[in-house]
């Protein structure tokens, strides 16, 4: 990264700087969306109480799937 700084009449420096990109981003429920976050605790937590469903074998009770559809459906990031 390359710096090009100017000094200035009162000693203030312009720096232009080229800012580059992230190499990779890190997605976590810290940095989620709170229409993730929700989405995503309603189908835990529903998970956790409902004996018909069992996520590992796909396995889900109509509320189950639709709150499942719900949290994939929602997005993690905001969309601009």
């Amino acid at each position: 990264m390359e710096k090009h700084c100017e000094p200035q009449a009162n000693l203030i420096a312009a720096c232009d700087q080229q800012q580059e990109p992230p190499q990779h981003a890190h997605r976590t429920a810290a940095t989620a969306t709170p229409e993730w976050r929700h989405s995503r605790d309603q189908h835990m937590n529903h998970l956790m109480a409902c004996r018909a469903c069992y996520a590992p074998t796909g396995r889900y009770c109509q509320t189950g799937d639709e709150l499942r559809a719900t949290y994939v459906s929602t997005p993690m990031e905001p969309t601009l």
